[in-house]
């Protein structure tokens, strides 16, 4: 009698018994986070200079500290345009530059192009006006963002998506645009931002062309370098936002794209804690230029 051999697969354990696994390709994350880091102290060219400089940052604590950040009401701004080229140098140098970036694009009789600029003290901005290229106006201001945002964002839009007719192609943008036209109608001071993520739904070429053509483009641009990088513009659209954040890769790819009905986005916006934490860390400068440039001694409030 013959018997037939059985045949039963042996699996092998071990290594090198399996085969190598491929490697995902995936897009980059943010994977660094910017912490606060004191400008360096510049040596000062005379003590009349620094006194001044010294002096401002003295004002701007007192207004900052005696100032209700969940008030709603503006905060203090100060006109640097007083101040001579040495100290206003001087005062750059200790307000550094944070993480945001703004840059207004608005036709004004006065003014035409406005460029903002955040200090590495959160919530304390540079505000600066200019006709033509040239500086008109220059200021610090202190807001969770400046007025001025807001201002221009709704003075250079309209009300309601504009008008277009989608193609045969579009997918989803008729009723992204439905959505949206629910969501800005039913939007008022105070209510919660409501988002729509381009990223997860499928859409054709046909679909960004409508849904670029309904919203438009805006006067506000904003840059926020905080954790990875977000690109934030106003539309020609009231309280209509794009928000899109990037990955850190040199290619800067795109890995969230979202419009949002909202006043003002939050990730441009500084929070109450952090404009407090602020007001602590102006007391330590002032403290501390006060020390290494030598500078008569003064007495800070709490």
């Amino acid at each position: 009698m013959s018997i037939s051999p059985i045949s039963i697969p042996i699996n092998l354990v071990g290594p090198g018994s399996q085969p190598d696994r491929s490697v995902a390709n995936t897009i980059g994350v943010p994977d660094t986070v910017d912490t606060f880091s004191a400008p360096l102290t510049p040596e000062i060219a005379d003590k009349e200079t620094a006194i001044k400089c010294r002096q401002f940052f003295i004002d701007l604590y007192d207004e900052m500290r005696l100032w209700n950040t969940d008030s709603g009401d503006a905060g203090p701004a100060f006109a640097l345009n007083q101040f001579d080229t040495q100290t206003i140098g001087l005062i750059n140098q200790m307000l550094g530059e944070g993480e945001v970036s703004i840059r207004i694009t608005i036709p004004n009789d006065t003014f035409d192009e406005i460029r903002i600029q955040e200090s590495v003290y959160v919530g304390v901005w540079r505000v600066r006006y200019f006709r033509e290229g040239r500086p008109i106006a220059d200021q610090v201001e202190v807001s969770a963002i400046p007025s001025c945002v807001a201002e221009a964002a709704y003075a250079t839009s309209r009300p309601g998506l504009l008008p277009v007719e989608p193609g045969p192609e579009a997918m989803n943008s008729p009723a992204i645009l439905a959505e949206l036209k629910t969501a800005l109608k039913d939007w008022a001071p105070g209510s919660p931002a409501f988002t729509v993520n381009l990223s997860h739904l499928p859409m054709s070429a046909e679909d960004h062309q409508v849904i670029d053509k309904a919203v438009g483009e805006g006067a506000v641009y904003i840059i926020s370098r905080g954790f990875g990088n977000c690109r934030i513009s106003s539309t020609d659209v009231r309280h209509l936002w794009r928000v899109q954040y990037l990955n850190n890769a040199p290619t800067r790819l795109m890995i969230l794209n979202t419009l949002v009905v909202s006043g003002l986005p939050e990730e441009a916006m500084a929070a109450s804690e952090d404009l407090e934490d602020s007001v602590a860390r102006i007391k330590e400068l002032i403290e501390w230029v006060t020390q290494s440039w030598e500078l008569p001694a003064v007495e800070l409030q709490s």
